[in-house]
């Protein structure tokens, strides 16, 4: 539940959620119902954490921001006021809030040799071309595992034939504690295709249309791909494969390969 303080202020959780930016304040209503600003506040340790307020300085949107949808928020720029109980010192507060998202580790297995299938597209944050395991950012009213099973799709045309196809790898992983919430849950996948199939793949450009996407495929021959994750600069892609390996999924007597369902192709 929230309540108002005033025009510039609103209350969830007991906790002041403010704005000193006249267009953000009109959507503080909005912000404080969104599902992944919910689910930040309620995981915030107040046995720890003494806090005075939420200050939100910048907003953005999956939608049109002058008639925001609490599921359609998608950024937040903000700043936790509060102080370490054990010690009553300032905590760094400063958060770029993007909520949960998922990776999978995909390998495709093409007349008896395997492949691990990467996504290659413009990352603006880094300023160019990026080489990662396909990954999207989670919607609010679906599970995991039913997430990476449309980023898979869309970034890749292949569909898993269900959710119980994609085994977990552990628990989230937190790649940027210091400055983001983000959580991605790790799954791994093979499945067989045709060689017709990975020709097709490779020649199509993949994504949303809607989100500008422009992704492109390649494929690393599995017998190379920890040489290639030296340079890859991916982080989700380490840890999945490096947890795939622990689990014991790279080895060909441990799971059982699925034939694709299909796709675009």
């Amino acid at each position: 539940m929230y309540n108002y303080l005033n025009m510039s202020s609103v209350t969830i959780n007991e906790i002041n959620v403010f704005s000193n930016d006249a267009d953000v304040q009109t959507q503080l209503p909005t912000i404080v119902l969104a599902p992944k600003f919910v689910a930040f506040v309620e995981k915030l340790d107040k046995s720890l954490l003494d806090i005075k307020g939420i200050r939100i300085d910048a907003v953005k949107w999956f939608c049109n921001p002058t008639s925001p949808d609490p599921n359609k928020l998608g950024f937040i720029y903000m700043e936790i006021l509060a102080t370490d109980k054990r010690n009553g010192k300032p905590v760094p507060g400063v958060v770029f809030l993007r909520g949960g998202a998922v990776a999978v580790y995909l390998r495709v297995v093409v007349e008896g040799k395997k492949y691990v299938v990467l996504t290659r597209q413009i990352r603006a944050p880094i300023g160019g071309l990026l080489d990662e395991i396909p990954a999207g950012m989670m919607d609010d009213k679906s599970c995991f595992a039913g997430v990476a099973i449309k980023e898979i799709q869309e970034e890749t045309g292949l569909v898993a034939p269900s959710i119980t196809s994609l085994i977990p790898l552990g628990s989230p992983i937190i790649p940027s504690a210091g400055g983001c919430d983000e959580e991605i849950q790790l799954y791994f996948w093979e499945t067989r295709i045709k060689p017709e199939i990975m020709g097709k793949m490779k020649l199509k450009i993949f994504g949303a249309p809607e989100e500008n996407e422009s992704i492109r495929l390649i494929f690393i021959p599995a017998d190379e791909y920890e040489d290639y994750l030296l340079y890859m600069n991916d982080a989700k892609a380490i840890c999945a494969h490096q947890r795939a390996l622990q689990m014991g999924l790279l080895y060909d007597t441990c799971i059982k390969v699925n034939d694709c369902c299909g796709g675009w192709f």
